[in-house]
């Protein structure tokens, strides 16, 4: 049964074509990730789903995104879809509710959905936390209904969630921040465009950016560092401030895909003395072809298809026989609060015709 409808929610969202600069469309490349899903890895030995007697009730898994508008939760949402073909296959019939807020940083509309999902006919849900303080409330209120909660990509504040399945956005940053000294030689001025405070995985990238470069380059000064926002008009509009304030800055990070592609567009809008180098978050078509052309030097990309299967393997691996599930449902052996971490690739002109890295942004399909 799906939620009411929620101010700022979008349920089941499919979005419209874009055009994105002539690139790309979303929905077609909606359209070829079926065909890419066979390029996730596996989980580690273990963590698979087990096949159950044949007859038993179908199952109710519940995926809360952090946002609609962006192409990452596409890709997640692909690896989701793998992990409950999956589930079918082995003979656990599991249906699956998408449905998340039309933009990233809108924390009370996820609340609001979480809320409506604390149910008896819900058995396990996988959320990406757009506040690590604001959702704990809403989340030890689904664990103490017998459902459990596998956190994906932002961690959360407490130990109520059974496991994290996130990038390490630490390291992840740090990997930014050793790219941008390289190409800077050590030595310039540098922005930093961040998205919400409350966003534990963004910001953590910006975190691990800047202290990486203090240790390594203590000569690149970071002139600005600000936050600007969940939607993607707030972003752009930051990003163009920024640049007309600094118009003479030698380099720019961009820690997520709403925050890059705003940038982008602000670089296209607003004259500029010289050219800056510029290390953004994520991929898509749009932000792939900025690659292409040397007006984004490097992209730090994650593996979110993988991140969305790992995440729903692990929640639908927890959804009990027992209606209530107990509360303290434990997970397979040996993933007891575990935190899985997703590793990230740096994307170059120079690399992003190999292989692997083709296979990773399913160029391929």
């Amino acid at each position: 049964m799906a939620a009411p409808a929620t101010s700022g929610v979008v349920g089941e969202p499919v979005g419209q074509d874009q055009d994105r600069d002539g690139t790309l469309g979303r929905n077609l490349l909606r359209r070829r990730l079926s065909v890419c899903l066979a390029l996730s890895p596996l989980l580690p030995a273990g963590a698979g789903v087990a096949a159950v007697q044949a007859g038993e009730r179908k199952r109710h898994l519940v995926v809360i995104p952090k946002a609609s508008d962006q192409l990452f939760w596409d890709l997640v949402r692909s690896g989701v879809e793998q992990a409950v073909a999956e589930a079918g296959r082995a003979g656990r019939d599991v249906g699956l509710t998408w449905r998340g807020p039309a933009y990233s940083g809108d924390a009370l509309a996820q609340i609001r959905i979480l809320q409506s999902y604390i149910r008896p006919d819900v058995d396990a849900i996988v959320l990406a936390a757009n506040d690590r303080t604001r959702l704990l409330e809403p989340v030890q209120a689904a664990v103490a209904a017998g459902i459990p909660v596998i956190i994906l990509d932002s961690a959360l504040d407490g130990d109520a969630h059974s496991a994290l399945v996130a990038t390490d956005n630490l390291a992840a940053g740090r990997q930014a921040a050793r790219e941008m000294a390289r190409r800077l030689g050590g030595k310039g001025d540098v922005l930093v465009l961040r998205t919400l405070a409350g966003s534990a995985s963004t910001f953590d990238r910006g975190r691990g950016f800047v202290e990486e470069l203090g240790r390594i380059a203590p000569t690149v000064r970071v002139v600005a560092d600000v936050f600007g926002g969940g939607a993607p008009g707030d972003l752009r509009a930051r990003a163009g401030e920024l640049l007309r304030n600094h118009p003479d800055v030698d380099g720019i990070f961009s820690v997520n895909e709403s925050s890059t592609d705003g940038m982008l567009r602000a670089l296209r809008s607003v004259a500029r003395p010289r050219r800056h180098i510029f290390i953004g978050f994520d991929a898509t078509p749009f932000l792939l072809d900025a690659v292409g052309s040397g007006e984004i030097d490097a992209l730090v990309i994650q593996d979110p298809r993988h991140m969305g299967l790992l995440g729903a393997r692990l929640a639908i691996s927890l959804m009990s026989d027992v209606r209530p599930a107990p509360a303290s449902a434990p997970l397979p052996p040996g993933m007891a609060n575990k935190k899985f971490t997703i590793e990230t690739r740096l994307v170059t002109r120079e690399n992003m015709a190999q292989p692997d890295i083709r296979q990773l942004m399913c160029l391929t399909c």
